[in-house]
């Protein structure tokens, strides 16, 4: 083959190569308003001297030519803790970013926090410049001010006493212990992968209906907030069960169990105990006083009681856990002596859920279980004054939402007695004369919600 034959082709080859990379150079100056996925970027809460995850912005060119964007920045430079990459290039200024025509590109941000600010709230801008427009995109996130305890995972670390107040977030990896514990109105405590919390002595956690004290994991985005299993439990084990131990207006959610009690007397009150992968709150051979509790959504029970003395009234013990292998249980309530005697009563309460029998007793458990004025799913356990298999009419019973009030029309409504009741809610409201059942006094009607 003579090598003319080849070089021809080659040369023809060349030509409409070049001719191809001809648009390259045809992009013109972007002159029409562009548009984007959103006009506000919000961005996780994160902790400070962390980042967060990856959140992405298209930009699209509605036009029918290929345009460069002369200038896209943000407005606080290289000072910003926002992060940008756009179309594959990591800066905070970039010129010339070209778009084909009706195609779009992918900005990408994160922040990586410093120092967290006095004011938490963290904003800066996106700037978009063409020839004839001016546009912005508002970049949001929060920075909260922490205290990381135990980041090396270490076994047998020790909080020793604690005192902890909103000054701060607390939040902690690994299995750490404590001895007496106190936490006030408005602190978050979070909880990284498998980590757990041990109290050895005394707990004392005083939110308030406006400041709860919330008990969740360190991942912020809205999906993982809602999952379960996303850290392990909190254990109270005092020295004896006479150690006087308080929780008011605590929220815990997504771990494995939420609260473990054992072998200690606890008062709580006003908290919500949501998302906990196999129990919600599990108590062994206890003294515990409830009233005003919201517990949902656990696989196997949202409430097991093995041994001890228990008084709740005015509990809402609710299960439709319908997560990951959704074979467990799904009980509102489970009870069983374990070789302990049990005292366990019940008042003015809801049990309800997926399960047939909201309420299960292990079979050959003995002692003095009460069950009066209470709405229940399944077989009336004891008592002649229950009110069997009605719905309750929860407002959304789900793991995003976790709104146990009830509708208007629920039967629980009335359904209380007066022998048994708390004079408040679990929202601060007065209870009326033959209260409603479950935590909430005041019924719902559907037409005012969003």
């Amino acid at each position: 083959m003579k090598i003319r034959n080849l070089i021809v082709p080659g040369l023809m080859a060349l030509i409409v190569g070049i001719s191809s990379c001809r648009d390259d150079f045809d992009f013109d100056l972007a002159t029409e308003n562009l548009s984007f996925s959103n006009d506000t970027v919000h961005l996780d809460t994160v902790f400070n001297h962390t980042n967060s995850q990856t959140f992405k912005l298209t930009v699209h060119n509605h036009q029918n030519d290929d345009v460069l964007i002369p200038r896209i920045f943000l407005s606080r430079g290289e000072a910003s803790l926002f992060k940008l990459n756009v179309d594959g290039m990591p800066g905070y200024d970039f010129e010339n970013v070209p778009i084909r025509k009706k195609d779009s590109i992918f900005i990408f941000v994160e922040i990586a926090a410093g120092e967290a600010p006095v004011n938490p709230l963290y904003e800066d801008e996106i700037n978009f410049e063409t020839t004839t427009h001016h546009q912005q995109i508002k970049l949001i996130s929060y920075i909260e001010k922490a205290l990381f305890y135990n980041t090396d995972q270490t076994e047998d670390y020790s909080l020793g006493n604690i005192n902890w107040d909103n000054e701060y977030s607390r939040v902690i990896f690994g299995k750490v212990s404590a001895d007496n514990v106190n936490i006030g109105p408005g602190t978050k405590v979070y909880f990284h992968q498998n980590a757990e919390l041990n109290i050895n002595g005394s707990v004392s956690i005083n939110g308030t209906a406006q400041e709860n004290v919330v008990f969740r994991t360190d991942r912020m985005d809205e999906r993982s907030d809602s999952l379960p299993n996303m850290w392990g439990k909190i254990k109270l084990k005092s020295p004896n069960n006479t150690v006087f131990n308080k929780i008011d207006y605590a929220i815990i959610k997504g771990g494995h169990i939420g609260l473990e009690v054992e072998d200690s007397y606890l008062e709580i009150s006003n908290t919500k105990i949501l998302n906990n992968e196999s129990i919600g709150l599990y108590a062994k051979n206890s003294n515990i006083t409830g009233s005003n509790l919201v517990i949902n959504n656990s696989d196997i029970t949202a409430v097991g009681i093995e041994g001890g003395v228990y008084d709740f009234r005015h509990c809402t013990f609710a299960n439709y856990h319908n997560i990951g292998q959704g074979a467990g249980y799904n009980w509102s309530l489970y009870l069983s002596n374990e070789g302990n005697p049990l005292n366990a009563r019940f008042y003015n309460s809801i049990f309800y859920g997926r399960a047939m029998n909201a309420v299960q007793v292990e079979e050959g458990t003995t002692g003095n279980i009460q069950f009066d004025f209470n709405l229940i799913k399944g077989e009336n356990p004891n008592g002649a004054t229950n009110t069997l298999n009605e719905d309750p009419l929860f407002v959304n019973s789900g793991f995003g939402k976790n709104d146990l009030r009830l509708f208007l029309e629920s039967p629980a409504q009335n359904a209380g007695s007066n022998s048994y009741i708390i004079p408040t809610d679990i929202l601060g409201q007065a209870r009326s004369t033959n209260p409603t059942l479950g935590a909430y006094e005041i019924l719902i009607d559907p037409e005012t919600l969003p």
